[in-house]
Parts: structure tokens; sequence; C-alpha cells
């Protein structure tokens, strides 16, 4: 029996452990936590403008269960995109793929952290594009579906 695919699902558990440590639980909303990513060990994480609709008392949560204020620094309605500060440092960030490598048909994960655990699903690169405007006019210099 081929290894194969029992190789290809560890690799994907290792993928995701080893991302999961930059992603962080965004609770700027009522009832619904949502996503963010570390974007540097200073303390940033980036999330999407929609998840933080109070100002004020937004909280970040950690993968080792720590959970921390964060203040608001800005917001882009027009591509959607937040960025929050926090006191915390020294936190994992992503490694970021290589984009002028990644092509249409190639595997992705997607990964999140709306709770306490991180929760991944697997898909495939359908379209790529270069520069163009989001439905609300944001510039966006490129896009991956």
């Amino acid at each position: 029996m081929s290894a194969v695919l029992p190789e290809f699902s560890e690799a994907l558990a290792d993928a995701v452990a080893a991302a999961s440590a930059g992603l962080v639980r965004v609770e700027g909303r009522e009832r619904l936590p949502a996503t963010g990513i570390v974007w540097d060990a200073e303390g940033l994480v980036l999330t999407a403008h929609h998840v933080v609709e109070r100002d004020e008392n937004v909280k970040i949560g950690y993968q080792d269960g720590e959970t921390v204020a964060a203040e608001l620094l800005g917001r882009d309605p027009t591509t959607d995109l937040a960025l929050l500060k926090t006191s915390r440092r020294g936190s994992d960030v992503p490694t970021w793929a290589d984009a002028e490598s990644l092509r249409v048909g190639h595997l992705a994960l997607a990964l999140g952290r709306p709770g306490a655990n991180v929760r991944a699903t697997l898909g495939i690169v359908a379209a790529m594009g270069n520069a163009w405007r989001t439905p609300a006019g944001g510039p966006v210099d490129r896009y991956i579906q």
C-alpha cells in the first residue's frame, strides 16, 4: 500500500501546526470572534475591518491562551482591513510564501482561529489576478482566489 496519502496528511497537519501560532482570535464585535494574523513581533495584528465593530475594548486571544487588549490603529473599509496594536511582543510571525511561485491549481490551506482552536480547510488556487478595485472602491495590488 502506498504511503503517499498518509505522508501528505501528516505534511498538512505539520503545516497547520507551524502556521497556527501566527493566528489570533480577535474579539471586536458582540458575539462573533474572528481571526487575525500576527503581522510583526512588536504587537501588530492584521484583521478584517468588518471584524472590528467597535473601536474600544478589542481583545486578542493567542494560541497559548493569553488574552490581551488591543488598540485600533486604523481601518480601511474599502479593502476590509484593520490594523490593531497589542502590548505583546515576540509572537510568532507567519512565514510568507513567495507569491511569484504561486499558480492556479496549486493546493492552498486556509486557516482561521475564530475561537480557542485553529480551523483548517484545503482547497485549490482557483484564480489569480493583478491590480483591481474592490466593490467598495479600495485598491488591491493582487488577488488570489
